[in-house]
């Protein structure tokens, strides 16, 4: 049987798809490695690698009275432009380190990081504690705005 196309052509053969899969690549991509958790301790020693960025993902003001030495400030409620542009900020780096007020706070914003950047190779680490353990711990802070993030994170 031959049916007319709408431009006025002829399909001359029809083969229906013989699996649901079209499209979907014959090997999977190779999965990302789950965010870990280190304690500040731990977590120091990566700090001072080029290879390494840190976020915080607090608000602005907290920010400004006190972060990690090093890090951009990236907060919960950045706009899809501000996680994008932290994305392109990973660009030959092989570690994201990511803290909040809490575990919990940074932990999302980790996990999107992650999935937006779609590197198996990216390590991806939350500072356990967040931002009080790591002052706590004495380790190094600085204060002010966001020197590196440009526009509205400052």
């Amino acid at each position: 049987v031959t049916h007319a196309r709408q431009d006025g052509g002829r399909f001359t053969k029809f083969a229906p798809p013989t699996s649901c899969g079209a499209g979907v690549p014959a090997v999977a991509p190779p999965a990302a490695a789950p965010v870990e958790v280190l304690p500040p301790g731990e977590a120091v020693s990566l700090c001072g690698d080029p290879q390494t960025l840190l976020a915080d993902v607090r608000p602005a003001d907290e920010f400004a009275q006190g972060h990690v030495t090093g890090a951009i400030h990236l907060p919960c409620a950045a706009s899809g432009s501000a996680a994008t542009a932290a994305v392109d900020l990973l660009a030959g780096r092989h570690t994201l380190i990511v803290y909040g007020d809490a575990t919990g706070d940074a932990q999302p914003v980790a996990e999107e990081l992650r999935r937006r950047a779609g590197r198996p190779d990216l390590r991806v680490i939350v500072i356990d504690g967040g931002f009080p353990a790591w002052s706590q711990a004495g380790l190094a802070c600085s204060s002010g705005p966001c020197l590196d993030c440009g526009g509205d994170h400052k």
